[in-house]
């Protein structure tokens, strides 16, 4: 007989509980980089459109106003949507460094990209990535993998799940789409890691510097392998990038060189920082698994509830292209917005009791924003869904008794505009490998 299961540990890193924040606005503070819950209570019931000075950006925290913004791409532009400012601007070094770039003139594509280039883009990025296909070819090795994973670390009865489990995970994925082998899946994390690093504004000379660096050698690596193709050719993403249909104007190093590291950062930072949201919430959440291991087919709303409370990416950026007025609030032309989806997926208009967990929340009455909305949608986001499914089937199945560490407490990501965790270390009950081990 088994033994009675440990209490569940207090979920640490975010108390907020749903009374809005009493101090002065700033996203950029302890408290709000810790837990920015309160902060956007606080705005959409006080300020739902208010200029933050010490980001000269204007933030927007109510679902209407977010999704009209997304959804008026003639009105505004997202030619700089991944990021609050430009790291590499305040750096001479680092702009020394990108001059050297073979990959000229620097083009902006998918997500950076306005009407009417955007559409070129993301048909052209859509029929390379060619996401149904994608996973069907993937979901039996996803699967797999998931199970390789957990027998590194289930007859312990504990792991540190980022490292573990929600890195190489998406990274498996994302060294598939490049046809590259689990060896690189280091280097191109390192890559991913600076770019979204540097995007985040919120980092010193010396990690820019190394970005500008990391920005070269992936392109060379890119421009390499378009050469190879081009050579000799490949019906892979990068192959079916290159081989644009006859009549149609066929994209450029550059351009290609762009797609390809939206593609590495998105296929991979959202992912990783989902699925660990998402164990989070099973192992901080009384009965929870219980729940899922009777009835697995309420894993997908689980999905959809953890991509409603914690969005992976915290907000996106648009600029005015004209003024714009806000239910009284008059935004001047070529101002930078913050479109904050942690905010607007908890909008009391839309969801009652929106600060709380309830896995039978109905998120089809309305849609959540985590992946965007319009035209600039994520593009791998029935990928990044499934992969989140197949995860956590397998994680309720065989960590039993899931719960977080007694005595290492979770450590929340540090980027700003990030919600995820940089350590997460979990307990469970001891299970056995699914493979037999091999002897060294």
């Amino acid at each position: 007989m088994s033994e009675a299961a440990p209490q569940k540990a207090q979920a640490s890193g975010c108390p907020f509980s749903g009374s809005a924040a009493a101090e002065p606005v700033s996203l950029l503070s302890p408290r709000a980089m810790s837990c920015p819950y309160g902060v956007y209570k606080q705005l959409r019931s006080e300020e739902p459109v208010k200029y933050l000075p010490d980001q000269n950006i204007w933030i927007v925290t109510r679902y209407d106003d977010v999704e009209y913004v997304l959804e008026n791409p003639e009105r505004f532009s997202a030619k700089e949507s991944p990021s609050s400012t430009n790291a590499y601007r305040a750096f001479p070094e680092a702009l020394a460094i990108l001059a050297q770039s073979r990959a000229v003139p620097r083009a902006r594509t998918l997500m950076l990209a306005d009407l009417p280039h955007h559409t070129r883009y993301r048909t052209t990025a859509q029929r390379a990535l060619a996401p149904a296909r994608t996973l069907k070819e993937f979901s039996p090795k996803l699967r797999t993998i998931v199970d390789e994973l957990i027998d590194g670390f289930c007859e312990s009865g504990r792991a540190e799940i980022v490292g573990a489990l929600s890195i190489p995970l998406p990274m498996a994925l994302v060294a598939h789409i490049f046809q590259v082998s689990p060896d690189w899946i280091s280097k191109l994390k390192g890559w991913s890691d600076s770019f979204f690093a540097a995007l985040s504004g919120s980092v010193g000379e010396k990690e820019v510097i190394k970005a500008a660096h990391d920005t070269l050698e992936f392109e060379n690596f890119i421009l390499d392998r378009i050469a190879e193709r081009r050579q000799t050719p490949v019906d892979d993403f990068l192959g079916r990038l290159i081989a644009q249909p006859e009549g149609e104007e066929k994209l450029t190093d550059p351009e290609i060189v762009n797609i390809c590291s939206q593609i590495l950062v998105g296929g991979n930072e959202s992912s990783i920082n989902m699925l660990s949201n998402l164990i989070y919430l099973i192992a901080t959440t009384e009965g929870l698994q219980q729940k899922l291991q009777a009835d697995p087919a309420r894993i997908p709303a689980l999905v959809e509830e953890s991509l409603r409370m914690e969005p992976p990416l915290q907000a996106m950026y648009r600029i005015t292209r004209h003024e714009e007025d806000f239910n009284g609030v008059k935004v001047p032309p070529n101002s930078k917005l913050m479109l904050n989806f942690g905010s607007a997926n908890r909008d009391e208009t839309y969801y009652q009791d929106g600060e709380s967990f309830d896995l039978d929340r109905d998120n089809r009455e309305t849609i959540h924003l985590a992946f965007g909305r319009g035209i600039h949608a994520c593009a791998g986001q029935a990928l990044a869904r499934k992969e989140a499914v197949f995860t956590i089937e397998k994680v309720i199945a065989r960590l039993p008794n899931l719960r977080l560490s007694t005595d290492l407490p979770p450590e929340r990501a540090p980027l700003f505009g990030v919600r995820g965790f940089r350590t997460l270390n979990v307990e469970f009950d001891p299970t056995p490998r699914m493979a037999p081990a091999v002897n060294q």
